[in-house]
């Protein structure tokens, strides 16, 4: 439950961000966000955390942060819905990724999950008209590959409970890491016109898609593994394209459309499980 509802958080924020950047340049909303977020999340801070989770906190923040510069770099350069739907490649990476770094093992019932999800996907995304790739969806895929690797850690320390602090530390880092960044100026520039659209957009990201999804995340990998959990991330795109459709008045023609009813049906398959099969932790 919190899983499926951090993935619609950040797939309805994606039709905020896109508009939000018509009045702030992308690092620079990244970084403010960050910060914001960041500063919220202080006072449920307690006891200093144990050293495992502050390296891992901060590990898994800088794959978090230069993800999120890519993809709202790639924002800049490609429709809300494409975005959502390219970043949930990471799905079909997730379980590759924890099964050569943690040696996490994925059933056979998540492998045909997985399988399925990853189709719908390629449904919702593959535009049989034109083949080219721009540079906003070549930056969102590179964005979804550092996303599997920071999934697959949040569920590796999310298991010392120490969650708050793991959601600061990843909040903190990519606030860092943007920081840096809009130094460097790579995106071409920074400037920011401090408009309603501006204030509403910080206003969603911060305290939804930033304070709120993060945590749930946290809570969620705690009791879960990285293939279940990128498996419930994959209705993100699905919330995406219907945040478009009402928003933008993007439409998902009926290859879309199937291929969201496969993301539902991957994510089913692996939540739907008889009571006996268990999941086997690396842990």
């Amino acid at each position: 439950m919190g899983l499926g509802l951090a993935a619609m958080i950040w797939g309805s924020t994606f039709v905020v961000v896109k508009d939000a950047l018509v009045d702030v340049s992308p690092v620079l909303y990244l970084a403010l966000r960050f910060w914001m977020g960041a500063l919220l999340l202080l006072p449920f801070l307690r006891r200093w955390p144990s050293r495992r989770t502050v390296l891992g906190g901060m590990a898994t923040g800088c794959f978090l942060g230069v993800g999120m510069i890519l993809q709202t770099m790639g924002l800049k350069y490609t429709s809300a819905s494409n975005v959502g739907f390219l970043t949930s490649l990471y799905i079909p990476l997730v379980p590759f990724v924890g099964a050569y770094v943690y040696g996490v093992r994925t059933g056979w019932k998540e492998a045909i999950a997985v399988l399925v999800a990853s189709f719908g996907i390629g449904l919702m995304s593959f535009d049989p008209q034109s083949l080219s790739v721009n540079r906003g969806d070549l930056m969102t895929v590179c964005a979804a590959v550092l996303f599997a690797f920071q999934i697959v850690m949040v569920t590796k320390f999310a298991n010392d409970g120490e969650l708050v602090w793991l959601a600061w530390f990843q909040v903190t880092m990519t606030a860092l890491i943007s920081s840096m960044a809009t130094g460097l100026n790579l995106d071409g520039g920074n400037f920011v016109v401090w408009t309603m659209r501006l204030w509403w957009a910080f206003g969603i990201t911060v305290l939804g898609a930033t304070v709120a999804a993060f945590l749930l995340q946290s809570w969620g990998q705690r009791h879960t593994t990285a293939t279940r959990a990128a498996l419930i991330f994959a209705t993100e795109p699905v919330f995406a394209g219907l945040a478009s459709f009402y928003w933008l008045g993007e439409r998902l023609t009926g290859r879309g459309w199937a291929g969201a009813g496969l993301v539902l049906i991957g994510v089913l398959l692996a939540e739907l499980k008889p009571g006996g099969d268990r999941e086997h932790s690396s842990k």
